[in-house]
């Protein structure tokens, strides 16, 4: 086997291993939540829910990772750098409930998931 078959056969296997380990479940007739692969600072599984709202779809963590952080929303600082962080890596921030999500066509929906996952680690260090 060349090396061209050996990477190919590799990203097969890792694609096949998110695939596995990537727990989704409907919580209601449009919205799932989705346990990733990927493990917070606190080393707690990654959440991501997706909205279906017709025409787009809406990618959000809920406020999960900042109440995580900060649940009374006390720290001006960290919800000022997560906010910062958020709208810097192409997402909004919604500062009354400090959500951070964004509005993705359904072509966008799985690698958007990821990328907002990798984000909520991130985040999470911040804390």
């Amino acid at each position: 086997m060349n090396k061209k078959e050996r990477t190919e056969q590799l990203n097969m296997k890792i694609g096949a291993y998110v695939a596995t380990e990537t727990k989704t479940i409907w919580v209601d007739e449009h919205t799932m939540q989705i346990a990733t692969i990927m493990i917070d600072a606190y080393g707690d599984t990654v959440y991501v829910w997706a909205e279906d709202h017709g025409d787009y779809w809406r990618i959000t963590d809920g406020g999960r990772i900042l109440f995580k952080l900060d649940p009374k929303a006390e720290d001006k600082e960290l919800n000022e750098t997560a906010q910062d962080i958020a709208y810097g890596s192409g997402y909004e921030f919604d500062p009354e409930h400090y959500e951070i999500y964004v509005d993705v066509a359904q072509e966008n929906v799985a690698q958007v998931i990821m990328k907002l996952a990798q984000l909520e680690v991130a985040i999470s260090y911040l804390g």
